[in-house]
């Protein structure tokens, strides 16, 4: 019983809550969650360039990706994993989902990339672009490169399959409420750490290894591909080996028989409020309503300067291993901005409060985006001065403004802005808080995300494309980010009030809810 374990020292109580006995098995997780998190940081980047430099394709598909390809791909995966669920046991299931992943990236490096150009569908897609107008060439491109598509959702599929649903599901099983408290932390520092490593080892692997046997690629870029695929494939068997230590030499006592042989049936899981009660409770409170304003304006917000960025770094790096390069410099830059940030998070809101912390992310958008913008719509009237101050072009000054911002904005989610929308709920009533959390998490990412990449859609439809599109989505990000802003304030000052009238305010600064949930990915 953890009542009978020694109490920590206040040095130890923050750096290292884990007693002798549970080392094992926090330590086991710990670099479990790192080892799927390093494979997840790799095909991150791989996926994007690969669809960027694509024949005929740019950042107009990304936002017919999201919607016309990870909506179906997340409900097939998610279908998938029930089948799996109700007919095998936990760990058979991981072993199966995992395996599969890495035998479908092996047959994309090894089979399907080398020969993309004769399966793609290029006379289909001509066709189709001699019928459709020109603000359909998204959706095209994600047709005639089919096979890119596919390996573009199945990397996404990643994250929310192994890492969302593969090892918070498990972690979530075999961790008690107490436990939990203390590591679950920990794991977050494996997943923030994650990037910087898997970042670093793509740009070793990309840039100094050259494999004899990879020799005989059709190029140089598809003996990047190959290589880092088999990074990716040793990093997840590596990962597969730890969860069977954990499951045959560390938790073996601790769990009942059934754990081992039951299947765990999915379909058991707790009700989820429907979209129509969402709205209708979160309408209930005005604190819930700027709450849930914070969470759909970040997501839209990212959503839209990610296709933006995206299409300035398509112009600017027609190499596809330059490309890459560029992104695992900007995933270990996020890696080791979120993890500084989840260390001091503590800190930062007791000395500075609630608001502050709130206001770091969207208010680092808003001035990178406004240098993004500066130069893109500028860029002719800049290019003298550029040149002479800079020694560079205005595009180029345009892609490290967009990727300073896509940089610390995703480091901030990963730290700040997670933690202080954590934080939010918790001077709320038991009810508030768990129906609140379930409805803003489940609409308002569902809502952002969506939103975005269906405004995107129309806007690439009715003109053409995301340069012609650029002006109007500007004026929309700049809505959401000032609507953003507008609710952290207000969101911050019932905050505190909230947490005077309940009492709550010291347990709002020194740490955990009464509830453990598992992170978002």
């Amino acid at each position: 019983m953890e009542a009978d374990q020694p109490q920590f020292g206040p040095l130890r109580s923050i750096l290292w809550p884990i007693h002798r006995s549970e080392l094992k098995k926090v330590l086991s997780m710990f670099f479990l969650m790192f080892s799927l998190c390093t494979c997840y940081s790799i095909l991150r980047n791989l996926k994007d360039t690969v669809i960027l430099t694509a024949k005929t394709s740019g950042a107009e598909v990304i936002p017919f990706l999201k919607v016309w390809g990870m909506l179906p791909g997340a409900i097939i995966g998610t279908w998938i994993f029930a089948k799996l669920s109700n007919r095998f046991a936990r760990e058979k299931v991981f072993y199966i989902l995992v395996g599969g992943f890495l035998l479908y990236f092996i047959s994309f490096a090894f089979v399907l990339y080398p020969n993309s150009d004769a399966l793609h569908l290029d006379r289909f897609g001509d066709f189709l672009a001699s019928v459709l107008p020109k603000g359909f060439k998204g959706f095209i491109c994600m047709i005639r490169n089919w096979t890119f598509t596919i390996f573009y959702v199945i990397c996404e599929l990643w994250s929310s399959i192994v890492l969302s649903i593969l090892f918070w599901g498990f972690a979530n099983d075999v961790t008690k409420l107490s436990q939990g408290k203390r590591s679950y932390g920990i794991f977050n520092i494996g997943a923030n750490s994650a990037p910087i490593f898997g970042g670093a080892l793509a740009i070793f692997c990309s840039s100094h290894i050259s494999i004899p046997f990879f020799i005989s690629a059709s190029d140089p870029w598809h003996q990047t591909l190959m290589q880092l695929i088999s990074v990716v494939v040793i990093m997840a068997s590596i990962a597969m080996g730890i969860y069977y230590y954990l499951n045959r030499k560390v938790l073996v006592k601790e769990l009942p028989e059934s754990y081992w042989t039951s299947p765990r049936k999915a379909g058991v899981a707790k009700k989820r409020l429907s979209i129509r009660e969402c709205i209708a409770y979160i309408a209930r409170s005005k604190y819930l309503i700027y709450l849930s304003f914070i969470v759909v304006g970040y997501n839209i917000a990212i959503n839209i300067t990610d296709v933006l960025w995206k299409e300035q770094l398509r112009r600017y790096f027609t190499d596809p291993n330059e490309m890459l390069h560029h992104m695992n410099h900007i995933t270990i830059g996020i890696g080791i901005i979120s993890s500084l940030g989840a260390v001091f998070i503590s800190v930062m809101v007791t000395r500075l409060g609630w608001t502050f912390v709130a206001l770091l992310t969207p208010t680092i958008m808003t001035v990178m985006a406004i240098g993004f913008f500066v130069f893109l719509f500028c860029g002719d009237l800049l290019s003298a001065f550029t040149a002479s101050v800079f020694g560079i072009t205005p595009l180029a000054l345009t892609v490290y403004f967009g990727s300073l911002q896509n940089c610390l904005s995703k480091a901030g989610k990963y730290s700040v802005f997670d933690a202080s929308k954590e934080l939010a709920f918790l001077p709320l009533d038991a009810e508030a808080r768990i129906k609140g959390k379930a409805a803003i998490d489940g609409l308002g990412t569902g809502i952002g995300k969506s939103g975005a990449s269906l405004t995107y859609q129309g806007f690439i439809i009715l003109f053409g494309s995301v340069a012609s599109s650029t002006p109007y989505i500007s004026v929309i990000l700049t809505a959401v980010l000032f609507f953003w802003i507008l609710s952290v304030i207000k969101v911050g000052r019932r905050f505190k009030e909230y947490s005077e009238e309940s009492g709550h305010l010291e347990e709002v600064k020194e740490g955990p809810a009464e509830e453990v949930l598992a992170p978002q990915s």
